[in-house]
């Protein structure tokens, strides 16, 4: 149904109401549940009958002037998502949840798309290949024994792959570019400030911990 399909394209058929926002849901979830497994490009997932639900909800209240809307979307696990754990893919912080999302986070779903889960990175978001001690490694999505890239390899596999329409990630010397080249899809680095940031006095604390401890 999608498979060809851009997300300009799939835009088109919710703005149209060609597809419900449930349908594009579960076509993407028979993905993830048929492909991630040995990708492992997807490491935490909400629980597919709640996103279901917040489907059929945004299906009874389409909104047209919403350019995201009814899109998945799996945020960088150095994002933060109110109701998943931020672990930077390490094992100290895998019971952190945050009480507040980052601003992009808020602005995608300002804009109509619903998070459904986090793609993996490298450990801290340090790397050139997406490892971590906490959920393994994401591997090419042409071939296992290849580097999917990093640190954002498990957003640019996810999207090869087909599992989420489109990703977002992190990129200071190439976290984005590089997965994505990997990958054969586009990314893209913002100018830097563009797009604004903050650190809560408790993120600040947890990047003087990763400088100060051996990790």
């Amino acid at each position: 149904m999608l498979e060809n399909k851009s997300v300009k394209e799939i835009i088109s058929l919710i703005k149209k109401k060609e597809v419900s926002v449930r349908e594009i849901v579960s076509f993407y979830f028979e993905r993830i549940k048929k492909f991630n497994p040995s990708l492992n490009a997807i490491v935490s997932i909400k629980d597919e009958e709640e996103i279901i639900k917040e489907a059929e909800i945004k299906d009874k209240n389409f909104d047209e002037n919403k350019p995201l809307f009814g899109l998945p979307l799996a945020s960088k696990d150095l994002l933060d998502v109110v109701g998943f754990p931020t672990t930077y893919g390490f094992p100290g912080y895998k019971d952190y949840f945050p009480k507040k999302n980052s601003i992009i986070v808020d602005r995608q779903i300002d804009a109509g798309g619903l998070i459904i889960g986090k793609t993996n990175t490298a450990e801290l978001g340090v790397g050139a290949h997406t490892a971590n001690r906490l959920f393994g490694i994401t591997p090419n999505i042409y071939g296992n024994s290849q580097s999917s890239g990093g640190s954002s390899g498990g957003a640019g596999v996810a999207v090869a792959a087909n599992l989420l329409p489109f990703a977002d990630g992190t990129d200071m010397m190439g976290s984005c570019r590089t997965p994505a080249a990997y990958a054969n899809v586009y990314g893209f680095r913002p100018t830097p400030g563009l797009l604004p940031d903050y650190r809560t006095n408790e993120k600040r604390k947890i990047f003087q911990l990763f400088q100060h401890q051996d990790v």
